[in-house]
């Protein structure tokens, strides 16, 4: 099952938001522009619109985070990837922020679609209304992915910033209340989505029974995505992928892992030896933008209209076995049962139940990063289990040091600049470090 965004109507529903907003400040008649009642007949292009700017900036999300984390390397000659690659950023100098501030832009989205349901509709009618559903799910994973990403962020428009944690603790809260509204308005599919979500949420928190018993309720199979057409194309394809700009590639330490190969290639399982399917790669000698590094490709996304996994089935399994490994009971056979089921599912030999919790978190971030191999979830994971450290000591970069790398994203300093709450100053602003 899987549901998908719709960007084709981003662009126009997007900007009707805004302008509607200056509805009663602008009075000069303009006939291509959207008024606020025009949007009270196009209530689903409002509900379109929401989750669509929550989508619209997966992908840059996914290449900045695959920089941050031990995924990617800049292998082009932009400035801005370059300084995430080598965590030389500080705060309001990286490209983050424009994601951050976009996701700022989405909740507002999403307040104002609300206000308008419930104007137009009633708030009986709307509380029990798809499109309500629809702009709730929305806005609980904009505040799942804002806690995922950044250290600090406002709970709330022109509120004071509030910790990573506090943000996933409110989309907790948004999450139920998506699961709430989406169950009386008969959408499973947003219920499973939000419940999805919340399951992740709680695992950054480190409520393991809440993690699991959410993933638990989310049947396999399942996926929510953010969709990406021809309008709106997936920029890992055009930035970063083979035969394209190929501005970041895939870092040097996975290189011996992929074998060379005239057609598309997975990288190969760590314990094994074996293709791991999940993990789709292209190399065939090149080299990349910037005229010196070999260019070793991602190639689970191969053309500029694929979608990018939001939450999906075989991440909630692996929730499921992390609880059970890591969640008090060191159920290690019961996790092993899960992610051999994964890997069984792909072509992959079974490994064995491990004895020591080393080995089995060995496997398990082994098996996170392939079932969610750039859908920007490594870096989540170096930096909720400390490893930034070990992982970048291990690759002894004397140009990557380990030494005061960026763990996670600052804030967007337009936020602070144009919000009283916040002081936009570096010394008071958050940016935790290796």
């Amino acid at each position: 099952m899987s549901i998908k965004g719709r960007r084709g109507v981003i662009s126009a529903a997007v900007l009707a938001l805004v302008l509607s907003a200056c509805n009663d400040i602008l009075t000069v008649s303009d006939p291509q522009r959207y008024t606020s009642e025009d949007l009270d007949q196009a209530l689903p292009a409002v509900a379109n619109g929401v989750e669509g700017a929550l989508h619209e900036v997966m992908d840059s999300y996914v290449i900045y985070q695959a920089l941050l984390s031990d995924v990617y390397q800049h292998t082009g000659t932009w400035i801005q990837y370059d300084e995430i690659d080598h965590g030389r950023f500080q705060y309001g100098t990286h490209s983050m922020e424009g994601v951050h501030a976009a996701w700022l832009r989405t909740r507002w989205f999403a307040e104002s679609a609300e206000e308008r349901f419930n104007r137009v509709l009633g708030e009986g009618v709307a509380a029990n209304d798809p499109l309500m559903a629809q702009v709730h799910l929305a806005a609980g994973l904009t505040d799942l992915y804002i806690g995922m990403t950044v250290c600090e962020s406002p709970a709330a428009s022109s509120g004071p910033a509030v910790s990573d944690n506090a943000i996933l603790t409110q989309a907790v809260e948004k999450l139920t209340r998506a699961m709430q509204t989406a169950s009386a308005a008969g959408k499973p599919e947003y219920v499973r989505a939000a419940q999805a979500g919340r399951a992740r949420a709680n695992l950054l928190l480190g409520n393991y029974s809440a993690a699991a018993s959410d993933a638990a309720a989310v049947p396999d199979a399942f996926s929510y995505v953010a969709k990406f057409n021809n309008q709106s194309t997936n920029s890992i394809v055009t930035l970063t992928t083979a035969n394209r700009n190929e501005a970041a590639g895939l870092r040097e330490k996975w290189w011996p892992m992929i074998d060379e190969s005239a057609t598309s290639n997975y990288m190969r399982d760590p314990h094994t030896n074996e293709p791991d399917p999940r993990i789709q790669v292209w190399y065939q000698g090149e080299i990349a933008t910037d005229n010196l590094t070999p260019h070793y490709s991602q190639y689970k996304y191969d053309t500029e209209q694929s979608d990018i996994p939001m939450v999906h089935s075989s991440e909630m399994r692996l929730i499921q076995a992390e609880a059970m490994a890591f969640g008090g009971s060191s159920d290690y056979a019961g996790a092993m049962a899960i992610i051999n089921q994964l890997r069984a599912n792909v072509g992959l030999s079974p490994l064995p139940v491990p004895t020591d919790q080393a080995t089995m978190m060995d496997y398990l971030l082994s098996e996170r990063f392939a079932e969610t191999f750039m859908e920007g979830i490594r870096m989540v994971d170096l930096y909720r289990f400390n490893l930034v450290d070990d992982v970048f000591g291990a690759m002894n970069d004397p140009e990557r040091p380990v030494s005061g790398r960026p763990t996670k994203f600052s804030m967007d300093s337009g936020e602070a600049l144009l919000n009283p709450e916040i002081q936009d100053d570096l010394s008071v602003r958050c940016l935790p470090r290796a």
